[in-house]
């Protein structure tokens, strides 16, 4: 029987609401193509650094990894991409990811990169379905999510159409766990996520 949990470090409140629904139901989905009837996934948690802890984000990152080492078996690093992935990569995430790997040289510590081409809500654009289910109104979303130049406008103004009185920063957890997983195939960030957890499950069920 293969555990998992996943361990969230994210830039913000309404990032957390999102991706951690969003990613324990990504989880179940992968998990059951690659072991079905074998596997068990717990709630993804949420993680930060503990109070003082000093330097960067690097050592942010590894400190809360350190913290909550016992009670994940992978651990996903989220940062807005700003136009850039790649570079937001190298500079906000890679480093991060080795000081944690450099604080724990005992243990093999298994995480992804989340990356968005610009923010995270571009991930909640490409669904009308789950903008029908908050109030029955048809929404036309944008065909290409992630190429929108400000996908939190654009996300305040299709929620305005639905006539919504709920504040969109309300909203993220359901959105996280409404968004249809096959709606989401079509932004390629998020493919490269899916295809780096992929990845980084085959290597779970490979440990000792």
């Amino acid at each position: 029987m293969i555990y998992i949990r996943a361990g969230l470090f994210a830039e913000g409140r309404t990032d957390y609401e999102f991706l951690c629904p969003l990613l324990g139901r990504l989880l179940d989905d992968l998990a059951a193509e690659l072991f079905p009837g074998n596997h068990m996934i717990g709630e993804s948690v949420g993680i930060d650094a503990p109070r003082g802890t000093t330097g960067g984000r690097a050592q942010k990152i590894a400190a809360a990894i350190h913290e909550r080492w016992d009670e994940c078996t992978l651990f996903v690093i989220h940062a807005d991409g700003a136009g850039d992935p790649a570079e937001v990569r190298r500079r906000q995430v890679d480093p991060g990811m080795m000081a944690a790997r450099a604080l724990r040289k005992d243990r093999e510590i298994v995480a992804v990169a989340c990356i968005p081409v610009r923010e995270m809500e571009a991930w909640m654009l490409p669904d009308p379905e789950v903008f029908r289910a908050l109030g029955g109104a048809e929404v036309r979303c944008p065909r290409e999510p992630e190429r929108e130049s400000d996908p939190k406008l654009t996300l305040r103004r299709l929620l305005a159409e639905t006539k919504l009185r709920s504040r969109p920063e309300d909203l993220y957890r359901f959105f996280g766990e409404k968004i249809r997983l096959d709606a989401l195939r079509s932004l390629p960030a998020f493919c490269t996520f899916r295809d780096e957890l992929t990845g980084a499950l085959r290597h779970l069920a490979a440990s000792p």
